[in-house]
């Protein structure tokens, strides 16, 4: 029998997530010789983990997900639980990490995990490796929440990594790549967003010449696309307010240099810029060097109200500025609007309609949301946000002129989910 297996639960919504993680466990040395596993639910999870748990000593299974898919991984795990030969599991361990359970560690716990991963796990991920596989105390481990026979523990959040040169954005060793996260931290605290609560206010950022390095990493494995992880693209180098240009463009101008424009995104999936952060210069670097013709603007409302108690900063003048600025520059402007915050009145949404229709008139296309309570931010306790009937009239409208697209249907399905979770009882 070996000793010990890592299994990672792998799905299209933590693909990123879960390359970073095993990234940082491939440059810590006592962990060379582990066996890492990606199980697949559509194979049959409960089958997979029996399968490991019969050749090895001890199991770690992780799951990293978000809010919205948390109802479905608590009935994973009660399946994993309720398993016909749940004896045989005696020596597995289930972990879960990522936005949701950073959010909401003792929810987690009542789904019926062991540990749960609190924020960032490069760092407490590997020393919990470790504990387990020893099968040493979790107690000094910081960041972590943790039940044993006498209760629930949590140990504080995990330590912040200060300097991203020092974590992989993917796996190169394990083939497993994805876009390259080239900033951490938001400063601006938006109530609905976890970015801030889950990696601080202070912005750090990957230097240009390690962005270079995974660049070339993807490039010589035959991965060519470059896009990249960050709150704001424009923000590059800065303390999240103001702007730096000129290193943004340094790293643009490196990473050409290595897979040319035609491979280089910048401003799109899976990131997107703050509507104050848009200017002549900055789409102009889009322009020059991403092949991408569109970028994403977080609006979220168009009632100077909302972006208030939103704490989202910025201004409706500010958003018409952005995609005005956009257009001109013959890109694109994808707008995110998000429907149903908590306090929203029919003043409010008569001026988002209003702001979206003349956005419209500009070229913008909507990128429509409804709101959903994440796990860890001030809104987390909210009722999730319905769309009103005048505002899917519009959508319906701008849809048919190919001027709006979105998830907001899934995003109401997530919320009967997210209220279904709040009635779980351990």
């Amino acid at each position: 029998m070996k000793d010990r297996a890592l299994a990672f639960v792998l799905g299209n919504d933590n693909v990123q997530s879960l390359s970073a993680l095993i990234g940082a466990l491939e440059t810590d040395e006592r962990l060379d010789d582990l066996e890492i596993h990606l199980l697949k639910p559509r194979l049959g999870l409960n089958r997979q983990i029996e399968a490991l748990a019969q050749t090895h000593g001890k199991v770690v299974v992780g799951f990293s997900f978000t809010t919205p898919k948390a109802l479905h991984t608590l009935q994973v795990v009660q399946q994993i639980r309720q398993h016909p030969r749940s004896d045989t599991l005696e020596n597995v361990a289930l972990v879960a990490g990522g936005p949701h359970p950073s959010g909401a560690p003792q929810q987690t716990l009542d789904m019926g995990f062991d540990v749960v991963v609190v924020g960032e796990g490069e760092i407490s991920f590997p020393a919990l490796l470790h504990a387990l596989y020893a099968g040493s105390s979790l107690e000094p481990i910081q960041g972590i929440a943790y039940r044993d026979e006498t209760g629930a523990h949590f140990t504080g959040r995990s330590p912040r990594v200060e300097n991203l040169d020092d974590c992989p954005p993917f796996a190169e060793r394990f083939n497993l790549f994805s876009s390259i996260e080239i900033t951490r931290g938001c400063p601006w605290g938006c109530k609905y967003c976890q970015a801030t609560f889950l990696f601080g206010g202070k912005t750090r950022h990957r230097s240009v010449e390690n962005v270079i390095e995974w660049v070339e990493a993807s490039h010589r494995n035959d991965k060519s696309h470059i896009r990249f992880i960050t709150p704001d693209a424009f923000m590059y180098g800065s303390d999240g307010s103001r702007p730096r240009l000129d290193l943004l463009e340094k790293m643009l101008r490196g990473v050409n240099a290595v897979v040319g424009k035609k491979n280089t995104y910048l401003g799109s999936f899976p990131s997107e810029v703050r509507p104050e952060s848009v200017s002549r210069e900055a789409v102009e670097l889009v322009r020059q060097f991403a092949t991408n013709d569109n970028i994403f603007i977080g609006a979220q409302s168009g009632s100077q109200r909302m972006l208030d108690l939103a704490h989202r900063g910025g201004t409706v003048e500010d958003i018409y500025r952005a995609v005005e600025v956009t257009a001109r520059a013959g890109i694109t402007a994808n707008v995110d609007f998000i429907f149903g915050m908590p306090g929203e009145n029919e003043e409010d949404r008569e001026r988002t309609r209003k702001v979206i229709e003349d956005l419209a008139g500009l070229g913008a296309r909507i990128h429509s949301h409804a709101f959903l309570p994440l796990a860890g931010t001030p809104w987390e306790d909210a009722p999730p946000g319905r769309i009103d009937p005048e505002t899917l009239q519009l959508l319906g409208h701008l849809t048919g002129k190919g001027q709006h697209f979105g998830q907001w249907r899934r995003q109401q399905s997530a919320a009967k989910a997210i209220g279904d979770l709040r009635d779980h009882k351990p």
